[in-house]
């Protein structure tokens, strides 16, 4: 098999030299007007979202805004245009070639593709950030574990798979595989050695002085309130159509007054359900439903005797009234079947959803050997895509109280909820959840017996029954594309039955912008929003 990109940013480099020198004119903050909400004639385009961010160095980014933001500032070797995540298109890359056994990819870098201090990009700048990602064993390594990255010259980059893989130039595609100049971040702390999870010290610095080739550089960064970026100067590709992007932290009425109130050049973000019923019909809508919200349970006894209990798990489960917790999330919401949202092949049908049955649960609590069992659910305390998400753990205590289950809810900055699940030993969490990247087999990398986010839940390969641990074989042992959509949905029928997971319900990311713009189009890549996309009529 032998495949090569479509034409990406490079192509576009010939205007680029025109366009950047009327993108340093700067803006005041927010609008022309200085205020969130975009005004007539503007150069600057404003986002407005409720900020889910800890930083912007591309290793380590692992929240929606942060990955907005890193898209922005860094490159990648491929990406994907507007809502489209079907086919990887190049950036960076100039080509690439795939092996007939989709081991090994080979990418051709674009000779002409420079660092934002003007210096050029080269396979060893890829090698080095793909190598720290990895060892950084953050919460986005998980992507390229088993891959080894090698720079055969100057311009090209080898990618080994330890296993097929047909999804790799996917995943190079995401925002936390950017590539960071390598002189620059070994000169202020960063390492791409195999103990760089102890070693590096380059976070700090890349959240103040990004040191990318995208199409924006970093104006200023304050994780609580607004990130501002600027077009760069020295972009190699296409320039961006506004030369500045304030991106507010904003909650959703604010949002939703805003945008309906703006003349020009604003976005909101994170309107859905209920809260996008009244707005103008002037507004441009663009989403897709592609985030599940989901509990997972502790399975090791030593944490919490009670969720490690499978039977409780199944109890739980029985418990919940899946139509009303998806109706908290208003009209684009659906009653969860699985852990693959019906944005990706792969999805349970909606007929599959999980209804509550409270006879069922009483049944698996006696074989649980548990009467009146207490625990703790830990959530991040944040509005997400317009739903506070206090509002749906309540909506579990209340409904695990009819069954006998008494849950005390325990709210948690973002900041302290993600540092608490990375430690592995929070019994129970709720909290949303999107695709590592946009291929619905993904998953299995996460959340099977062993994988990353089973690891935080202690669900181990001896704690797993035979049939979770062989549901998960069998998607990943399988590359034909309508077998692995079978080998997803029966996966999901025994997750459903034996995992720690509970999959609540399904809701969609939706973009709204005034009509005055071009290209604002919702991603289900991650990054919600390609800023450098949007442009004028």
């Amino acid at each position: 098999m032998s495949r090569h990109l479509s034409v990406g940013r490079g192509a576009r480099i010939a205007v680029a030299a025109v366009v950047s020198a009327a993108l340093t004119a700067g803006c005041s903050a927010g609008g022309s007007d200085g205020s969130s909400g975009g005004g007539g004639g503007s150069d600057t385009l404003t986002v407005n979202t409720s900020f889910v961010i800890k930083n912007i160095d591309p290793a380590m980014e692992y929240e929606a805004t942060g990955a907005l933001t890193v898209n922005a500032l860094y490159d990648t070797l491929v990406t994907f245009e507007g809502s489209d995540v079907g086919e990887p298109v190049g950036e960076l890359a100039e080509s690439f070639e795939a092996s007939d056994d989709a081991t090994t990819f080979t990418f051709k870098l674009h000779e002409d593709a420079t660092f934002s201090d003007g210096t050029p990009v080269t396979a060893e700048d890829v090698v080095f950030s793909l190598n720290r990602l990895k060892n950084l064993k953050g919460s986005p390594s998980v992507i390229v574990a088993g891959m080894s990255f090698e720079a055969t010259d100057e311009s090209t980059v080898v990618v080994t798979s330890d296993e097929p893989n047909p999804n790799v130039p996917t995943i190079l595609a995401m925002p936390s595989t950017g590539i960071v100049n390598s002189k620059v971040a070994k000169e202020n702390g960063a390492t791409d050695a195999e103990d760089a999870a102890k070693t590096d010290s380059a976070t700090q610095y890349l959240d103040q002085n990004p040191a990318g080739s995208g199409p924006y550089v970093l104006e200023s960064f304050d994780p609580s309130s607004q990130v501002v970026l600027k077009a760069n100067p020295e972009y190699w590709g296409e320039a961006p159509e506004f030369s500045r992007v304030v991106i507010s932290n904003m909650d959703v009425q604010n949002q939703k007054l805003t945008v309906s109130k703006a003349t020009s050049a604003t976005v909101a973000l994170d309107l859905s359900g209920s809260s996008l019923e009244g707005l103008p019909e002037s507004l441009q809508q663009s989403g897709a439903q592609d985030t599940y919200y989901f509990l997972t349970l502790h399975q090791d006894p030593a944490v919490d005797e009670v969720t490690s209990n499978l039977d409780f798990v199944r109890a739980l489960r029985a418990s919940i009234d899946y139509a009303g917790v998806a109706k908290l999330f208003g009209e684009n919401a659906q009653p969860a079947a699985g852990v693959v949202p019906p944005a990706f092949p792969g999805a349970l049908e909606e007929a599959d959803a999980q209804v509550q049955d409270l006879d069922a649960a009483a049944d698996f609590l006696d074989d649980a050997g548990l009467d009146q069992p207490k625990v703790s659910l830990m959530y991040p305390s944040i509005t997400y895509r317009g739903v506070d998400l206090g509002t749906i753990a309540a909506k579990i205590q209340g409904d695990a109280k009819k069954a006998g289950i008494e849950i005390e809810l325990n709210p948690q900055p973002i900041a302290a909820f993600l540092d608490a699940q990375s430690g592995g030993k929070v019994a129970m969490r709720f909290s949303p959840q999107s695709l590592n990247y946009p291929v619905a087999a993904s998953l299995v990398n996460n959340l099977a017996p062993g994988q990353s986010t089973a690891a935080t839940t202690g669900w181990t390969p001896e704690r797993a029954t035979p049939e979770a641990i062989a549901a998960g074989e069998d998607v990943l042992g399988t590359l034909d594309p309508e077998a692995q959509v079978t080998a997803l949905q029966e996966w999901q029928r025994v997750l459903n039955e034996d995992s720690p997971y509970i999959p609540l319900a399904y809701n969609a990311g939706t973009v709204v912008a005034t009509p005055d713009l071009t290209g604002a189009e919702y991603s289900p890549a991650g990054w919600q929003l390609d800023v450098a996309a949007v442009g004028k009529k």
